[in-house]
């Protein structure tokens, strides 16, 4: 059964959204080390989808889950979203018809302002998670 919004998207979107799905479908467990405050480091939706922006060269969002969950994910270069670490959900990543006319689009509220900086977007230790992910992702790119 061909799902209707498969019917919505562009070709080429799918296309990357397999690849990025299976890339990261494939990525090890990595350990991503410490905090500043001795705190373990857990892989995040904003970690994520920074590393999947830079080897996929995607377009990176942050912003809100509707209606106010700090969130993080990708758009294709049709506009489309690519949520790659879906908040609450077993399973993943799943891509989003970002048009005007997909219900699911309006609950990805970008703000493409410093909302997040409690995340600590420019501490070294996030920096540091997003590289190690980097890596893994280019390698596990060329697997797929």
């Amino acid at each position: 059964m061909t799902p209707h919004a498969l019917s919505r998207l562009h070709k080429e979107d799918v296309k990357l959204f397999l690849k990025v799905r299976d890339a990261i479908n494939h990525l090890p467990n990595i350990d991503l080390g410490v905090d500043g405050d001795k705190k373990k480091i857990v892989l995040s939706c904003h970690i994520l989808a920074r590393a999947v922006a830079i080897v996929f060269d995607l377009e990176l969002v942050s912003g809100y889950l509707y209606p106010d969950y700090e969130h993080s994910w990708v758009t294709t270069p049709n506009g489309n979203i690519i949520d790659v670490y879906p908040v609450g959900v077993f399973g993943g990543p799943f891509l989003v018809d970002g048009t005007e006319y997909s219900p699911s689009r309006w609950h990805y509220l970008r703000n493409d302002e410093k909302i997040l900086s409690r995340v600590g977007f420019d501490k070294p230790s996030f920096k540091l998670s997003v590289q190690k992910i980097v890596c893994a992702l280019s390698k596990t790119k060329g697997l797929v």
